[in-house]
């Protein structure tokens, strides 16, 4: 009885919070909502222009815009959620100083608003290519929600793994930064694994986002099926990273109390 009522209201508290997010992310600002779409449509717009400038049609499917949506959506989600997990606490320090309020709620609640923002941007996006003609059938709607968990999870981990880093070393934040930018290229965005040779691919593969965007667009185009990306590498990556940083949060759980006052 007494772990359902902890349940209940640990619920109440991540929900109030969500509310919280929404409130002070899109509705007390000029842009909203729309930012968050302007966001995936400069990515979008600019490898179009590039594909376009070098003649190059869409590895998979009729539309390079729709292509490159299938990379970028899983890509923010990734590193949306790491930097909301990184700057959790620390933006919202007022409120550890209610007892009912975790860390782990700040961040549970940050992470569902950027999946639910994601979720709807994809929403509107497939809208809008299907009025402007494109015909879009999803091979594997549940392979898709699966690959959109094990990101979350993996970037949650990563996120844990950072703070606690950069609570200690504060100028990591800026090495992270800079480590991001080879992993935004060499995660398949804007292209498939058959791209590269073999030699180059067993390099890359170790990188998790890799194979969890191509599994994404695996299961997303009916078209396309890849026997490259590794299913069980990105399970046991992202579920090894989540319980390091999961470990790590717990550790970290007094500081960040003390930080909050």
């Amino acid at each position: 009885m007494e772990f359902i009522q902890a349940f209940s209201l640990q619920r109440k508290v991540i929900a109030a919070l969500v509310l919280r997010e929404v409130t002070s992310r899109y509705a007390n600002t000029k842009l909203g909502f729309f930012w968050a779409l302007f966001e995936p449509f400069a990515h979008i717009t600019i490898f179009m222009a590039i594909f376009t400038i070098i003649n190059k049609p869409a590895p998979v499917g009729e539309s390079i815009g729709l292509f490159i949506l299938t990379g970028i959506v899983p890509w923010l989600l990734y590193t949306n959620t790491v930097n909301a997990v990184m700057s959790a606490v620390s933006a919202n320090k007022a409120l550890l100083g209610y007892p009912q309020v975790m860390p782990l709620d700040i961040v549970l609640a940050r992470v569902l608003l950027e999946f639910a923002t994601l979720f709807l941007v994809m929403l509107v996006f497939l809208a809008v290519a299907i009025n402007l003609g494109f015909s879009i059938r999803i091979d594997n709607f549940l392979d898709m929600l699966t690959v959109a968990g094990l990101v979350m999870l993996l970037a949650m981990g990563v996120g844990f793994i950072n703070t606690a880093i950069i609570d200690f070393l504060p100028s990591y934040k800026s090495i992270y930064n800079a480590l991001s930018m080879p992993l935004y290229f060499s995660s398949g965005i804007f292209f498939t694994m058959d791209f590269f040779s073999s030699d180059v691919l067993s390099f890359l593969a170790y990188n998790p986002m890799l194979n969890l965007i191509e599994w994404y667009r695996d299961a997303f185009y009916t078209e396309f099926s890849s026997q490259l990306f590794d299913r069980e590498y990105a399970i046991t990556v992202a579920l090894s990273v989540f319980g390091i940083g999961l470990a790590i949060e717990r550790l970290m759980r007094k500081r960040a109390r003390q930080i909050g006052r």
